[in-house]
């Protein structure tokens, strides 16, 4: 669907590519940095400060401008995607039979829902997220081809550990998130009442309930508060461990990064430059790998997005071999319909009903409610077909019709009155 706007995908991925470069190399200059302390020539340190000080300014110039490329390019992308899968998902579904429409989860509230939610996770999945992980596989692998270049004995080593850092960055940021989000839940309740109590405040008022409400705002608070201090429990041991492993992890990169340098086969800024750029890189890693819940949302939403794109409606109102008839007299019959709703196929409207409809006369259906008067119609203006049977017009079975030239010649007057419009 983004196919118009390859343009734009391209100038996207080269910024996302040209980004995750900047963390490497950021990483790199920072190394160096560090190895400048270690020098004994003041002049050489206040030099070589300014340099490197000047880079960390260009590379800071560099971030804005192909920040702005990226995400400029992207976010273009991804508006355009939204207006064509509402605008498509919108002219599929005026294109559906009204059976469709009589499902539950097809209510004109959830249609609204749909096309305003899944298009823009759609979007944010094809815009913000496909640049995120363009981003992350560029900083990774030019990070890997620095740290192999620079000390490759001590890369191998920082790289097989790097699946422990990725987890325990990656099991930080999840469990601090679910803490925030199981936090807020857990509150609901308490806000609820309180909402309920202010908007009541006469009805508190004048039955002295002020009390009483304050007691159940605090039973309301007791099972939240259990439910925190289960998971600060939870919480504090996993980050615990997560942090000691990480340490763990660092000690053996600096353990043998120094037993490297005392053989003489690594230098201290070697060192430094090799472990700054792969340990923020396991930071980057898990910084893409906590979108995994919003992943799974995208893919549900493309789903549900061409569910819909690619569903063949039962009554098609574009049939390009259907009759277009110049006029219609208004003879109707409907002969031996046996009739369902889509929705309740166990309750049958009609079974093997008959009745022929003259031209030019005017007819009559009395009867009481949920005989089928309404259904008749449906049935005419072709709503719905029926499940045996042939309804015909002018002699003709009304599925034989070109279905949008048809209803031009039909027009139907309800009276029943709309009250608070």
């Amino acid at each position: 669907m983004n196919a118009p706007e390859w343009k734009e995908a391209l100038f996207g991925s080269v910024g996302a590519v040209l980004f995750g470069a900047v963390q490497p190399v950021y990483a790199f200059a920072m190394g160096s940095m560090i190895s400048v302390y270690f020098l004994a020539d003041h002049d050489e340190i206040k030099h070589k400060t300014m340099i490197y000080a000047l880079c960390f300014a260009g590379l800071g110039v560099f971030s804005m401008v192909i920040n702005i490329i990226q995400h400029y390019n992207f976010a273009a992308m991804g508006e355009y995607l939204t207006k064509r899968v509402r605008e498509r998902m919108l002219s599929k579904i005026l294109t559906f039979e009204i059976g469709w429409f009589d499902q539950d989860e097809n209510a004109s509230g959830a249609i609204c829902s749909r096309l305003a939610k899944d298009a823009n996770v759609v979007r944010s999945l094809v815009g913000d997220r496909s640049a995120l992980l363009i981003q992350t596989f560029s900083a990774v692998m030019i990070a890997c081809t620095m740290g192999l270049v620079i000390a490759w004995r001590l890369a191998v080593v920082m790289i097989a550990v790097q699946p422990i850092i990725i987890v325990c960055f990656y099991c930080k940021r999840v469990l601090l998130k679910n803490m925030s989000q199981k936090a807020m839940k857990s509150q609901d309740e308490s806000s609820k009442l309180a909402a309920e109590a202010v908007s009541n405040l006469r009805t508190v008022t004048a039955f002295s309930s002020q009390a009483r409400i304050l007691k159940m705002l605090q039973e309301t608070q007791k099972a939240p508060m259990r439910e925190s201090i289960r998971q600060a429990w939870y919480a504090g041991i996993g980050l615990g461990f997560s942090q000691s492993l990480m340490a763990c992890t660092w000690a053996l990169d600096f353990w043998y990064g120094g037993k490297l340098i005392s053989d003489g086969h690594l230098g201290a800024k070697a060192l430094f430059q090799t472990f700054m750029i792969l340990v923020s890189t396991g930071r980057v890693i898990a910084d893409a790998g906590t979108m995994t819940n919003d992943l799974a949302k995208g893919s549900d939403a493309v789903r549900s997005v061409f569910a819909v794109l690619d569903r063949y409606t039962l009554i098609e109102p574009e049939d390009p071999d259907g009759k277009k008839p110049e006029i219609i007299t208004g003879h109707v019959e409907l002969r031996d319909v046996y009739f369902a709703y889509p929705s309740r196929p166990d309750v049958m409207i009609f079974n093997r009903f008959s009745i022929n409809i003259e031209a030019g006369k005017s007819t009559a259906l009395v009867g009481q409610s949920g005989s089928g008067k309404s259904t008749i119609i449906g049935l005419i203006e072709r709503f719905y077909d029926p499940m045996k049977g042939v309804v015909k017009v002018d002699g003709r079975d009304i599925k034989s019709y070109h279905l949008r030239t048809l209803r031009k010649y039909f027009a139907l007057v309800s009276q029943e009155p709309t009250l608070f419009a």
